[in-house]
C-alpha cells in the first residue's frame, strides 16, 4: 500500500508518495496551489504537473496508491472542494481513497500525530483551526491582511514600524527596533523607510519579514519589541480560546501546535502563551510540529492510532531528509 500526501499553500506545494511504514519513495515540489488566489486553469495545471511528476518518478508504485490526503489553503472555500476533488479523482488511481482539507489540518496533525487539537498558524498571514474527536473543524481569524491576520508576520511588521516612527517623532519611547530596522533595510534615516515600503514590491512582502527583526530585539530584551510580542501572544490566545469555545474538547488538556515562520523562536512564544494561559483556562499545552505539514497530510490519509502514528512519522522524517538534501 502506498500513500500520497499533499500540502499546499500560498507560496509552495509539496507532495510525497510513501509506504504505510513511512518510507518516502517519491517527492515533488511546485509553487502555490491556493485556488482562491489563482485561476482555475493555473490551479489545474499546477496540481496536474505535481501529480505527473510523482507518477514519472514511480510509475508502477503510483498505480498502487490506495490513500491520498490533500490539505490545501483555500480548498474549503466557495466551490473549491468539489473542483479539487474532481481534479484529483481524475489524476489518481481508480480505487484511491481521497480526502481533502484546509492545509491547517496538515500542520495540526504534524504536531498531534493525527489526534484532535488546535493549531495556530502564523506566517505571512495567520489563522487558527481546531479539530475535535469527531473530526469537526472550526476556524477563527485569517480573514486577510487588510483588516485581520493579527499576529502574522505582516501584523508584527506593522507594529514594529509603528514603534519606530513613534520613537522618531517622540510620540513613543526610544527602542532598539529603530537601529535594527534601519540595518535590515540598509538605510541611514527613519524617513527613508517610506520609500522602501511604498516601492515597487507589495508592501506586505516588504513588511512581513520585519517580524524576525522584532523577535530578535525581543530576545535581546528591548522593551518595545517585547511589548509587541506580548500583544500578538494575547491575540493568538484570544483566537485559540475562541476556537476552543466553538469546538469544545472533552479532554482536560488540549494540545496547541504552533506552526509557521513567525514561530522560529518557539520557546519565546511558548513561554509567553503559557504565562497567559496560567491566568485564564490553564489547560493548553503549546508545542511545535513534529514534522513538516506534508507528514501531517500523510497521517490524515492513514488515520493511525497515536503509537503507530509516532512510528510512521519517525520513519517519514528520517526518509524525507534524503530527498530534501538532494
Amino acid at each position: 500500500m502506498y500513500v500520497l500526501a499533499i500540502d499546499g499553500g500560498g507560496t509552495k506545494t509539496i507532495a510525497t508518495i510513501s509506504t504505510a511504514r513511512g518510507d518516502i519513495i517519491a517527492l515533488a515540489e511546485t509553487g502555490k496551489s491556493n485556488p482562491t488566489s489563482m485561476s482555475l486553469t493555473q490551479f489545474t495545471e499546477t496540481i496536474t504537473a505535481l501529480i505527473n511528476d510523482l507518477k514519472r518518478q514511480r510509475p508502477h508504485e503510483f498505480q498502487s496508491i490506495t490513500k491520498c490526503h490533500a490539505g490545501l489553503s483555500g480548498v474549503t472555500e466557495n466551490n473549491n472542494e468539489n473542483i479539487t476533488h474532481a481534479l484529483l479523482t481524475s489524476l489518481l488511481p481508480k480505487d484511491c481513497q481521497l480526502s481533502l482539507s484546509n492545509d491547517g489540518l496538515n500542520a495540526l496533525y504534524a504536531g498531534t500525530f493525527g489526534q484532535p487539537g488546535i493549531v495556530q498558524i502564523a506566517g505571512t498571514g495567520a489563522i487558527t483551526l481546531s479539530i475535535d474527536s469527531s473530526g469537526r473543524m472550526e476556524r477563527t481569524a485569517g480573514w486577510g491582511y487588510i483588516f485581520d491576520d493579527e499576529g502574522s508576520g505582516y501584523d508584527i511588521g506593522i507594529r514594529t514600524l509603528k514603534a519606530v516612527f513613534k520613537a522618531f517623532d517622540k510620540r513613543g519611547p526610544q527602542t532598539h527596533l529603530t537601529a535594527a530596522v534601519l540595518d535590515y533595510f540598509q538605510l541611514q534615516a527613519v524617513p527613508q523607510i517610506i520609500e522602501v515600503v511604498y516601492g515597487e514590491g507589495h508592501p506586505r512582502d516588504t513588511i512581513a519579514p520585519l517580524s524576525k527583526v522584532a523577535i530578535a530585539c525581543a530576545k535581546r530584551g528591548d522593551e518595545q519589541a517585547n511589548k509587541i510580542i506580548e500583544q500578538v501572544c494575547h491575540v493568538f490566545y484570544q483566537s485559540i480560546d475562541a476556537c476552543y469555545t466553538k469546538n469544545p474538547f472533552a479532554d482536560k488538556r488540549v494540545n496547541v501546535v504552533l506552526a509557521g515562520g513567525v514561530f522560529t523562536e518557539l520557546e519565546l512564544f511558548i513561554e509567553k502563551l503559557a504565562a497567559i494561559d496560567q491566568n485564564h483556562r490553564n489547560h493548553y499545552d503549546f508545542m511545535a510540529a513534529y514534522s513538516l505539514p506534508v507528514g501531517g497530510a500523510a497521517l490524515a490519509a492513514l488515520k493511525l492510532p497515536p503509537a503507530e502514528a509516532k512510528l510512521f512519522i519517525d520513519q517519514y522524517n528520517a526518509s524525507i531528509k534524503t530527498f530534501l538534501t538532494k
